[in-house]
């Protein structure tokens, strides 16, 4: 028996018109439009692909928008990763200008035409996502035969807009797939995206001002969920993020020039606190409650504490120290670890340079921040990232800066004193550009001139990191060269796999993020035998991901492997399905539908129409 819905999709594409109650609003009033416009759905979409030169205009105007969406769009294709999918970034236009598709969906008909400088506006292509949430500024879900097109019809496509720190519409972010039904959890991973992208731009335009964060729960302020407001010295309000608007309910911040105009209490005392790193609660004159904490940029430096300073690329800053109430909760319990990280500590203290090898997230800034903390914990310790570092940087920020006294001979309290000593930390030195080897090697040696036979008070410890696992893989040139000097002893971090305080890693992060969780033995075995498991970085997130989808109490073996191996693994037929081609059908088909669901049973269960043992069966074996 035909839908109120499936009787109106027909009667659009025999008579060009429908009842518009039977559609939902968005996408009945799209189809209206696409009707005056003469588009007929039952015809092939017209193919409208921009010249190769306007491509690369549209995207050297969005250069730094697409340098911050591709990590996204990685993030994206990893986390909703499964056979025929697509995600991509278009501009104002409805231009797509980057995407990552899996070789099934590039093969389909919607793949061939999804492609870099395609349009997707709805003039052309008619009722799709990208079009529908450029039209409407919202995020949009467009499922099957919702699009105009009748050849589309096979087709899920969800897409978000993305807005400038001035509220103009400057891209969309889309997810699509052959699944003809709703992903909500789809959805609300493309908004999540899409809302990095923004706050990320929000603090670029806003680098010379304070940035507040603010948000009703305190654990919140470390997400990318809180409101923004950016202050000038004087307190005035030069922007805010759309999620400040959400929370500030009846409050309109365009009418709203200055601090007090939105919140009770003094903007300087608010300033002097956060810029001390405090949290601190906040009331708008509504009564409503916020947590607040200063979002620190690198102009904002002029009025926070003596011991902060901040190079372009990140910042300079001096490490708390340590006490017996307090702990860094860094774990170095493997004898191999700590073998090195001993000998990392003395030839530190014997004057010699000390370079980290390890790859992305093995622990290289804390191995450095603790042998800071063994060495000399009340000194400076300046961490410059070598990737992203340039040349005006390093003069004006570090040689310059490093004098033993300024000009009226007292020392400024934006100074680094070279008298005091400390430690420099120079990350990812073999991503340095070339042309910055001169003015490090200068530095170097303003540095290691100063130096006596052991460590003492006032001097420097030179340490260094690099993402290569060999000593031997040096860059060439200039670059080798200063390598090779700031290698004087090489500390090795062993592969996570190969450590020995596994289980204590584990249990110790699980303890941070979720105090009512914990693994069983078994647990931590399976989470070491995931091979997308690499770093500590993958550790942590799958850790979360576990406290995130498992209930409280202990996480077992099965749970592991429900949750966190259907990302892992390809989506194929469990071992008693192999072989039979019926069983191989229904088994990937239950397989796919349990790594939508995030390996909920009961979920994937409901969606499929069948048991969840059933479900289990497939999804575990």
């Amino acid at each position: 028996m035909e839908t109120a819905f499936e009787k109106a999709r027909n009667a659009l594409e025999l008579r060009g018109k429908f009842a518009y109650g039977a559609v939902p609003e968005p996408i009945a009033d799209s189809w209206r439009r696409c009707i005056r416009l003469g588009l007929d759905p039952v015809s092939k979409p017209e193919e409208c692909v921009v010249s190769y030169s306007d491509l690369f205009q549209r995207r050297e105007k969005l250069d730094l928008v697409l340098r911050l969406v591709r990590p996204e769009l990685e993030l994206l294709s990893a986390q909703i990763a499964g056979s025929n999918f697509l995600v991509a970034f278009a501009d104002h236009d409805g231009v797509v200008l980057d995407h990552i598709l899996d070789e099934e969906f590039r093969t389909s008909v919607c793949g061939k035409s999804i492609l870099p400088g395609s349009i997707w506006s709805e003039d052309i292509r008619g009722t799709n996502a990208l079009g529908l949430a450029l039209h409407t500024g919202t995020s949009c879900n467009v499922t099957g035969r919702e699009h105009y097109f009748a050849r589309e019809g096979s087709i899920s496509c969800l897409s978000a807009p993305i807005f400038d720190s001035k509220g103009q519409l400057i891209g969309l972010l889309d997810a699509s797939s052959e699944v003809a039904a709703r992903q909500h959890h789809t959805l609300a991973l493309v908004n999540l995206a899409a809302q990095n992208v923004e706050n990320r731009l929000f603090v670029d335009d806003h680098r010379g001002d304070y940035i507040i964060q603010f948000h009703p729960r305190q654990e919140y302020l470390q997400t990318q969920n809180v409101g923004m407001i950016a202050f000038n010295q004087e307190g005035q309000i030069t922007g805010a993020n759309r999620r400040s608007s959400e929370l500030l309910t009846g409050i309109i911040l365009t009418s709203t020039p200055t601090y007090q105009d939105v919140f009770k209490g003094q903007f300087r005392i608010l300033i002097d606190r956060i810029g001390k790193g405090e949290v601190v609660q906040i009331r708008d004159w509504l009564q409503a409650g916020y947590f607040a904490r200063l979002r620190l940029t690198h102009s904002a430096n002029s009025k926070l504490s003596k011991t902060q300073i901040f190079l372009p690329a990140d910042p300079i800053y001096r490490l708390h120290k340590t006490t017996e109430e307090s702990t860094t909760g860094r774990i170095f319990t493997d004898e191999a670890l700590r073998h090195n990280l001993r000998l990392g500590k003395k030839s530190a203290q014997q004057g010699m340079p000390v370079m980290i090898f390890g790859g992305p997230g093995t622990g290289k800034n804390s191995i450095a921040e603790e042998i800071h903390e063994q060495l000399h914990p009340d000194e400076n310790f300046v961490l410059v990232d070598c990737a992203t570092v340039n040349l005006d940087s390093v003069e004006t920020q570090l040689i310059a800066q490093m004098k033993s006294n300024s000009v009226d001979g007292a020392l400024k309290q934006d100074k680094i004193d070279l008298k005091q000593g400390g430690t420099l930390y120079l990350d990812r030195v073999d991503l340095l550009p070339a042309d910055m080897v001169p003015s490090l090697n200068t530095l170097l040696n303003r540095l290691l001139h100063r130096r006596n036979p052991l460590l003492a008070q006032g001097e420097w410890v030179i340490l260094s990191s690099t993402q290569a696992d060999d000593g031997e893989q040096y860059p060439q040139g200039p670059l080798g060269d200063l390598c090779k000097r700031l290698a004087g002893f090489s500390l090795y971090l062993p592969k996570l796999r190969n450590r020995s305080d596994f289980r204590l890693l584990c249990c110790a992060m699980l303890a941070t993020i979720s105090p009512q969780h914990s693994l069983s033995s078994n647990a931590v075995e399976a989470l070491k035998e995931i091979a997308a498991i690499n770093n500590l970085s993958d550790l942590d997130w799958s850790v979360r991901t576990l406290a995130i989808q498992h209930h409280e109490g202990v996480i077992r073996t099965e749970g592991v492997t429900r949750i966190l191996g259907q990302r892992q693994l390809d989506v194929a037929a469990c071992s008693s399905c192999t072989g039979h081609m019926v069983k191989e059908v229904k088994c990937l088909e239950i397989r796919k539908v349990m790594r939508e669901c995030n390996g909920n049973v009961a979920l994937a269960s409901r969606q499929l129409g069948v048991s969840r043992n059933t479900v289990y069966a497939h999804a575990i074996g």
